[in-house]
């Protein structure tokens, strides 16, 4: 695990973990924006889908806490933070927008100002760990693709 806020480094917040790294953000929620957030999110059947189009998306969770005040969104990704950033407006800027217009300050997905309300809002974890640090979720896909196609080798043959 290394941490790239060391002296001198001109790099986003974050841990890493081999080719894997933490995301972390911590919002204001605006008044309300708490109920209105859980709404938002329950009402999205294609949440899954929606995500898996980055397809660098280890996890991703969202936690409302101080008494509906604050909201954490917390994820693992692959590769470059910038990219991963990006991604967001590429593949799921209804859901971004969705998710974190109900907190203060949020210019929208399509501002110029984007990226750096999110490096204002992002903090860097205490401690970050990865069972597969070296591992990309397109590979964990293929692996479980493999996987796949040997269970059904394996119950033909033992037919």
């Amino acid at each position: 695990m290394s941490n790239p806020n060391s002296a001198g480094d001109n790099v986003r917040p974050g841990l890493k973990a081999g080719r894997v790294n933490e995301f972390t953000l911590i919002f204001k929620l605006k008044p309300g924006g708490a109920e209105r957030l859980r709404k938002k999110i329950a009402s999205d059947s294609n949440f899954q889908s929606h995500v898996d189009g980055v397809g660098t998306v280890h996890d991703l969770r969202f936690l409302i806490f101080d008494n509906d005040t604050r909201l954490l969104f917390a994820s693992t990704f692959d590769g470059d933070g910038d990219a991963y950033i990006e991604d967001f407006g590429a593949y799921i800027p209804d859901y971004i927008d969705l998710a974190f217009g109900e907190t203060e300050g949020y210019p929208g997905i399509k501002s110029p100002d984007f990226k750096d309300f999110l490096v204002k809002n992002q903090v860097t974890s205490t401690h970050f760990y990865s069972a597969y640090p070296n591992a990309t979720v397109k590979d964990v896909w293929k692996a479980l693709n493999v996987k796949k196609g040997m269970d059904v080798l394996l119950d033909a043959a033992s037919s």
